[in-house]
């Protein structure tokens, strides 16, 4: 938004850690055994254009693969990405919030290439443990005149993360809707184990995160890659209350 010349800015951030993998289909293991490797090949993604596709992106990039050296098709999220993965007809897909789970309960030798979440994967990929997600953003005009109701928003979210940090995944699990829950509660328990070190404590920024996501984002998009933008000018921890 700040490369299209738009004064938005987050105001709370939710996700520390980033919490995707790139596994490569049942089907392909033969042929597919690093990143380099999906070179020609078919990638699943979220959808076309979204973060998971940059990711993707930016992952092959620093392998020295160019967005034209590789096909992108969008597989959706949850159980339709898991579906298009085992049917075959992808090489390889980027997957996000746990869905890797759902197939290493059927597939326990599927070849995960890249797991983002950890600590030393994050250092590898972003040369740092640090990334901005969960995000809440609004104009800068919108803010100047609702400060209020940014500081509830803040303080509301704030008091989520404390309460996800303090209660079981199983409790966790009960609070999500319907939709939010596959038929598997165990593998949903252990999704909700895995991604608690990815939230924030308190919302704020994590230092280095602003330059990280640039750095990130600079792989797939020309106009934020060629921008001069100041970063501090895209994020804000004033509408934040202290944690208590």
């Amino acid at each position: 938004m700040a490369a299209e010349g738009q004064r938005v800015r987050s105001f709370f951030i939710g996700v520390k850690r980033d919490g995707r993998a790139l596994v490569v289909a049942p089907a392909a293991v033969q042929k597919i055994h690093r990143l380099e490797d999906l070179k020609g090949k078919l990638i699943g993604v979220s959808s076309p254009g979204s973060s998971n596709h940059q990711w993707v992106n930016y992952l092959m990039a620093a392998h020295g693969i160019k967005p034209t050296d590789f096909s992108a098709v969008g597989i959706g999220i949850g159980a339709t990405a898991v579906a298009a993965v085992e049917s075959g007809r992808i090489d390889a897909a980027g997957l996000s919030g746990g869905d890797h789970f759902h197939l290493l309960k059927r597939h326990p030798d599927l070849t995960i290439l890249v797991d983002a979440s950890t600590a030393q994967n994050m250092q590898e990929i972003y040369g740092g443990d640090v990334y901005a997600g969960g995000a809440l953003s609004a104009k800068q005009e919108w803010l100047d005149r609702n400060p209020d109701t940014a500081r509830r928003l803040g303080r509301a979210m704030q008091r989520t993360l404390q309460w996800i940090a303090t209660h079981k995944p199983e409790e966790i699990r009960e609070r999500l809707p319907e939709g939010n829950r596959s038929q598997d509660a165990a593998v949903d328990v252990q999704i909700i184990r895995w991604s608690l070190p990815a939230f924030t404590i308190d919302g704020r920024m994590p230092s280095g995160a602003p330059e990280a996501m640039k750095r990130f984002l600079d792989a797939s998009i020309e106009k934020v890659r060629d921008a001069k933008i100041d970063l501090a000018s895209t994020w804000t921890n004033e509408f934040l209350p202290d944690p208590k």
